[in-house]
């Protein structure tokens, strides 16, 4: 930059070399340039290059799967229930029905491949759409730390299931949600269809409502005067009303909007299941960094936070202490919730004169990408693409479905109902083979849970009157499942088969038989 001189102009032959400067044709990028988001994105889409099995870890991928098989061959959502044994044509509500036609869709075009590259495809485009809102608040430095806090966090809870469809949505709407609010203007109605797509696809979708809820609050009580409290109350309040109308715009209804509520009010599943849980910083480590590391960073810097962002960020901490399922909304929503107020502040303790060569080279990344860096992240995108459905990855037949013992159960002709493992209810639906129990607690009901829990765990008195009330035939459990201590024991019962992830036993005296359908 020419120095003026001491009237404020310019030399003249400064003049003229910044004219000839300006006037000068921009230098041609010839090599690619790719930006924080697209490179952040790219990342997150190459992950299932690592390990794509760990993406097929969940049982409940095959019931999903199964049910979206399930609409597509009936062209119906299934109200009441097709699949079980033990409460045939009970009332169900299909809240995740989009998102299980979506990945019955996928595994009939591409199998496992396709639907590992669809997961890693919504994990990439969070990512990046996640680094773009930062983008806007933090230098690259910081953006660097929060993603990379982000994407560990998330991806360890990354599995072929419906909420990892809704990541864009959740991160998309929360971001816009959060700007409208930062910079004083109404949300957009553009964000309506974001949240029918999202209600039709997984029961987050409430806390997207929560969260409009509480900013629409936050501009009412941050409000300068009582023309500017009405206005905010106008305008929030009109669009919290919209989209809770569009979060009732699925086939389910009410039923479909209240039943993230039934799941929240059965403490068997809360208490016995893994996924909800409370967290503890002893076995979430990644918890224990965010937990520790933020008031740690905060202190030590001297960063303020606004109040009501302060009492948002606790009640994400609150939410995923209460269960590790919602640690997702901590790791998504939490940074952009401070972004704005944060990264100021960390770009001013950060920042040297002059820049280092670092500095200069992550900065460089922060702007827009060429055409020929638009060109390359295509490139790679169908090469990770590529590779990704070339492997065909295909669950082991270890792990969490029991391939094997069920392909023991048709060699042997079982047939009548089971009693089975409710991790394993998913892949006999997927087999076609009609379960006791399987991931859709929701519609069995904490009362039957509570019972199947009890005769899993090996209590003698509960587990045969299981047996003799449902007329069960065989049972599926786990080697280490108390059922099978009993099983072993019980009179007119014979373990006909076992493996390191199933034993099946089965009912010595005579009955009722319905045969298992061949493969």
């Amino acid at each position: 930059m020419p120095w003026p001189d001491s009237d404020g102009s310019l030399p003249t032959e400064m003049n003229e070399i910044a004219e000839s400067r300006l006037s000068a044709p921009a230098p041609r990028q010839r090599l690619p340039r790719l930006s924080w988001p697209v490179i952040i994105g790219l990342l997150g889409f190459a992950l299932p290059l690592l390990n794509p099995l760990a993406l097929l870890r969940d049982p409940d991928t095959y019931l999903h799967i199964a049910v979206g098989r399930w609409i597509i061959e009936h062209g119906a959502l299934p109200f009441q229930d097709p699949f079980s044994n033990s409460m045939p044509g009970a009332a169900w509500v299909p809240h995740e029905w989009l998102a299980e036609t979506v990945l019955a869709a996928l595994y009939g075009a591409g199998g496992w491949g396709a639907l590992i590259l669809v997961t890693n495809a919504c994990f990439g485009l969070s990512l990046g759409l996640f680094a773009r809102r930062l983008l806007a608040h933090c230098e690259p430095f910081t953006l660097l730390i929060m993603v990379t806090l982000t994407g560990w966090m998330a991806y360890s809870h990354l599995l072929v299931r419906p909420h990892v469809l809704t990541f864009p949505l959740l991160v998309a709407w929360s971001g816009a949600l959060i700007d409208a609010r930062d910079a004083g203007r109404a949300p957009s109605l553009w964000l309506l269809p974001l949240m029918v797509l999202w209600a039709n696809l997984h029961g987050g979708f409430m806390f997207g409502l929560a969260l409009a809820a509480y900013l629409g609050a936050e501009a009412v009580f941050c409000a300068g005067d009582a023309a500017a409290r009405r206005q905010a109350l106008r305008h929030w309040g009109a669009f919290l009303i919209l989209a809770g109308l569009a979060g009732l715009a699925t086939p389910n209804g009410v039923a479909g909007f209240l039943q993230p509520f039934r799941l929240l009010d059965m403490p068997t599943l809360h208490a016995v299941f893994g996924e909800w849980r409370p967290s503890n910083l002893r076995d979430d480590r990644l918890l224990a960094v965010w937990v520790l590391g933020a008031p740690a960073l905060a202190f030590g810097l001297g960063l303020r936070v606004p109040a009501t962002r302060l009492v948002l960020l606790l009640g994400l901490f609150y939410e995923a202490f209460q269960s590790s399922r919602h640690t997702d909304l901590l790791c998504w929503v939490g940074p952009l919730a401070v972004a704005a107020a944060l990264g100021p502040q960390l770009a001013a303790r950060i920042r040297t004169e002059p820049p280092s060569g670092l500095a200069r080279w992550l900065a460089q990344r922060a702007q827009p990408g060429n055409r020929l860096g638009i060109a390359l992240a295509i490139l790679l995108a169908f090469a990770v693409g590529f590779a990704t459905i070339w492997l065909r990855p295909a669950p082991s037949d270890r792990g969490p479905a029991p391939v094997a013992a069920v392909a023991a159960a048709r060699a042997m002709h079982l047939a009548g109902s089971v009693l089975n493992e409710e991790g394993f209810g998913g892949y006999l639906i997927f087999a076609g083979i009609p379960p006791f129990i399987d991931g859709r607690i929701e519609m069995y009901g904490d009362a039957f849970l509570a019972r199947w829990v009890d005769a899993s765990i090996g209590r003698r008195a509960v587990l045969t009157a299981l047996l003799e009330q449902y007329h069960i035939a065989w049972t599926l459990f786990p080697p280490d499942s108390g059922a099978v201590e009993i099983l072993d024991l019980l009179p007119g019962w014979r373990r006909v088969y076992s493996d390191r992830d199933a034993v099946i036993h089965v009912r010595v005296e005579p009955g009722s038989a319905v045969p298992i359908p061949a493969e």
